[in-house]
């Protein structure tokens, strides 16, 4: 009888090296691994699943569709860990990805303890920044991420610049004209090509509140819009809602010895308007504090106000008349 990993590596046909087994996530095996893509070795992570162990299996196949859909493009690698193969057998789903470099970041926070103040919140204006893009880059797409947190954000740091950020994890992403084939017996098997049916998340939206708001400000915008675009109008708000609330957090530490990932986000925001508190040190500049407050105010406000990826990112560069603020490593973004 087979092997597990003789079936993988008989999948690929001697393209894919298996180096060592990591563990176990949910009820799949992860292994690291060496694979030969175009007559390249790529460092990777194969997960193999279990078709029969696997509740709701279809759905899952609709959510590798999009990170799928998204790896076809060259540009997709600055922004998402890509996806390099998938293979269905009758027993597995194996899936080849990219592996990330550099670490989560919750593990970053826990290791920039000795920056000063003004130095910690330049880094997080460069660090939101660069997240922004990535995720304005899959709304452009017609993604949405829909599971933004700390363990899923993949940040490459070197000699105190922070070189690259990632998104991971696509696992309950939604989007748009997405089609895989779920029977590998039947070629011509086909999915919905228009996944988005869930609004599962730890914060809800605004929105979420005001669902019927919602429908009509659609129909005025198009006569075209279906049910499943209003979901994929409340995913894309719900990823910019947790980079609100990642942002807030991160800006709010008091000192290097608080975590701002355990910082509790007032629940009585919108009565109180605490969200626009900044409890930062003095020592951040005019220019932090306006990114701040412009930006935060974007994020969380509620429906008629808060902007979409692009509106935001645009609002964190063109600060124009605090140009004169700008620290070093901030002017370079801003005319990037």
């Amino acid at each position: 009888m087979e092997t597990l990993q003789q079936i993988i590596l008989g999948e690929f046909n001697n393209k894919l090296a298996l180096n060592n087994h990591i563990g176990y996530e949910h009820n799949s095996s992860v292994y690291q691994g060496i694979y030969n893509n175009n007559k390249r070795n790529l460092n990777v992570l194969v997960k193999v699943i279990p078709r029969k162990d696997t509740p709701n299996f279809n759905q899952l196949l609709l959510e590798i569709g999009f990170i799928k859909y998204l790896s076809k493009f060259v540009s997709s690698k600055k922004y998402i860990s890509i996806c390099y193969n998938v293979k269905l057998t009758k027993d597995y789903l194996i899936i080849v990805q990219e592996l990330p470099i550099g670490m989560t970041l919750k593990k970053f926070i826990s290791q920039i303890k000795d920056l000063t103040y003004g130095e910690y919140c330049r880094l997080i204006c460069v660090l939101m920044y660069k997240l922004l893009i990535a995720i304005n880059y899959i709304h452009v797409k017609g993604v949405a991420h829909r599971g933004l947190n700390p363990e899923n954000i993949y940040v490459n740091y070197v000699n105190g610049q922070i070189l690259d950020v990632k998104i991971t994890d696509f696992a309950v992403s939604c989007g748009k004209y997405i089609g895989i084939s779920y029977d590998s017996s039947k070629q011509n098997s086909r999915l919905d090509d228009y996944f988005c049916q869930t609004l599962d998340f730890l914060i809800n939206p605004p929105e979420k509140f005001n669902i019927s708001e919602l429908v009509a400000r659609i129909k005025r915008l198009s006569k075209d819009q279906t049910r499943n675009s209003i979901y994929l109008y409340l995913a894309k708000k719900a990823d910019i809602w947790a980079l609100g609330i990642l942002f807030w957090k991160l800006l709010n530490k008091k000192n290097n010895g608080e975590n701002p990932l355990d910082i509790q986000f007032p629940v009585e925001y919108q009565k109180s308007k605490s969200w626009k508190v900044f409890n930062g040190s003095s020592e951040a500049s005019k220019l932090i504090r306006k990114i701040f407050e412009s930006v935060i105010e974007r994020m969380l406000s509620e429906i008629p106000k808060r902007a979409k990826s692009s509106d935001i990112l645009e609002n964190f560069v063109l600060v124009n008349k605090y140009y004169e603020d700008f620290d070093t490593d901030l002017q370079e973004i801003a005319t990037s």
